[in-house]
């Protein structure tokens, strides 16, 4: 099985929004994953905010350490977070660090140094919100309701821009992040090197997911497929060393999208009949998102 990819360009031009709408539907539907092109991103605006990252965990430990803050956000070392454990599985480990960013800049979670890193992540940062509310009005679409179904539960959204570093490890059993769904409404991935990225299947096969450095990668999340009553899919996904890139760091940078803190989900209108009833109690977002957080991170989290 192939992750679909999806030229963004007919609908932000206007030409043909239903046809994306379509695609998506069906992506959402059948694998909860799939790459864009046509987004209007520059690559230069990504691959700066890769490059700061870089040069951010090439630090000291210390320089980095100092950056840890509350609630999960600033710097996560190595063994700060077992993304297993969000599904109850403690027995995996993680084999990353990273750097969780949220706007507005702040001084106890966004680096002064390197000197770039603010403005090139914030631009990156301010790139990923226009696109993901892009995609929530496609997602309004694919799930035949107004554009702007969404606009009122996503105007306030709770981002958070992951800068992640993967050092290298010997042995190919050795898992770089377990096995676990993401939280919220939608992810949206770039790495220079994707490979190791895997998503499991309907049927149960882990599928190898690859995008080139012009795209990107993007899957929904657990209030997603709640809002859809399971129609689309909240997929089981994990990072493992690729055969090709033995002995190799990685990088890469994730995007999460989650609705407001109080927006209320509920299954959708469309997403419901006499033969599908829902299948969630209605929930908090705020309250979901403190839940999965707090699981992974071993420690109570309050947002």
């Amino acid at each position: 099985m192939q992750i679909p990819v999806i030229n963004l360009a007919p609908f932000l031009d206007g030409s043909d929004k239903q046809a994306v709408a379509s695609q998506i539907r069906q992506a959402c539907t059948d694998i909860g994953f799939f790459t864009i092109a046509g987004h209007g991103i520059p690559l230069n605006i990504v691959e700066a905010a890769n490059a700061a990252a870089q040069q951010f965990f090439d630090q000291p430990p210390a320089a980095k350490h100092a950056m840890q803050a509350a609630g999960g956000m600033g710097y996560i070392g190595q063994a700060g977070e077992n993304l297993g454990a969000s599904l109850d599985d403690a027995t995996s480990v993680d084999v990353k660090e990273s750097l969780n960013l949220t706007l507005p800049i702040t001084a106890d979670i966004w680096p002064a140094t390197p000197s770039q890193l603010q403005a090139d992540c914030a631009a990156y940062y301010q790139a990923l919100l226009q696109l993901s509310a892009q995609l929530m009005q496609l997602f309004a679409l694919a799930l035949d309701l107004p554009e702007d179904w969404f606009a009122d539960k996503t105007n306030a959204p709770r981002t958070i821009l992951r800068l992640l570093n993967y050092p290298a490890v010997a042995g190919a059993a050795t898992s770089r992040a377990g096995a676990h769904t993401d939280y919220g409404t939608l992810t949206i991935l770039w790495s220079p090197d994707s490979r190791g990225l895997q998503a499991k299947s309907r049927a149960g096969n882990w599928i190898d997911i690859t995008a080139p450095r012009e795209h990107f990668i993007i899957n929904i999340g657990d209030l997603m497929m709640n809002w859809t009553n399971d129609q689309w899919l909240s997929t089981l996904h994990r990072v493992v060393p690729h055969p090709d890139t033995q002995g190799q760091r990685r990088q890469s940078m994730a995007f999460f999208h989650n609705p407001n803190a109080n927006a209320t989900i509920a299954c959708i209108e469309s997403c419901t009949d006499a033969s599908s009833p829902p299948k969630y109690a209605p929930i908090l977002a705020k309250d979901h998102l403190e839940m999965k957080i707090a699981k992974s991170l071993g420690q109570d989290v309050k947002l």
